[in-house]
């Protein structure tokens, strides 16, 4: 089977734009509200004894398997891949990686969650000046997030590797979420 960046099954669609990966992945994603996260996984790296942020986040809702992983400043894959979690990732050095369920804090609480939003993030580049209402220079694609009741899961970017939060993005003159579904309250 094909493999990219060592995970056999993977077939990242690099979008930076909200538009974009909405045409690409935006009916999919709708359809996950009303279905509870099954399970979720990212890589451990076994010599370091930590997450490898830099490949996906798979995530498993409805039966479907959810790979999301940012690159660069305003990459962001989301695809439904066959990725065999049972199978490790392999790297271009000679690193033990397997794929784990506990890889980050923020997963934690995740399993058994009802998808109740889903929405794409964007952060503003550039000065911004909250008050006198002149926004960033530019908004980047930063990020997917999941409405899941009184919580959330944001998966961003947090400088050219995966970012996991437990719970809801800010919503500032720094960020903003374009939710595909109602906003979650």
């Amino acid at each position: 089977m094909e493999s990219t960046w060592g995970i056999e099954g993977w077939h990242p669609l690099w979008h930076t734009r909200v538009t974009e990966v909405a045409a690409q992945a935006g009916t999919q994603l709708r359809s996950l509200v009303g279905w509870t996260v099954t399970g979720v996984w990212g890589v451990w790296i076994s010599e370091e004894d930590e997450w490898f942020a830099d490949l996906p986040v798979v995530l498993e809702i409805g039966g479907e398997r959810v790979v999301v992983c940012v690159n660069r400043l305003e990459d962001l894959s989301v695809t439904w891949d066959t990725i065999d979690v049972t199978t490790s990732p392999t790297w271009w050095n000679d690193w033990t990686l397997q794929w784990r369920s506990d890889v980050h804090p923020a997963l934690r609480d995740v399993v058994g969650r009802t998808v109740t939003g889903v929405g794409f993030t964007e952060y503003g580049l550039g000065p911004t000046d909250p008050v006198g209402g002149r926004g960033p220079l530019a908004w980047v694609l930063s990020g997917l997030v999941l409405g899941l009741g009184d919580t959330g899961l944001w998966i961003y970017n947090a400088g050219d590797e995966n970012g996991l939060q437990a719970g809801l993005p800010p919503e500032d003159h720094e960020y903003r979420t374009t939710w595909l579904s109602t906003a979650p309250s």
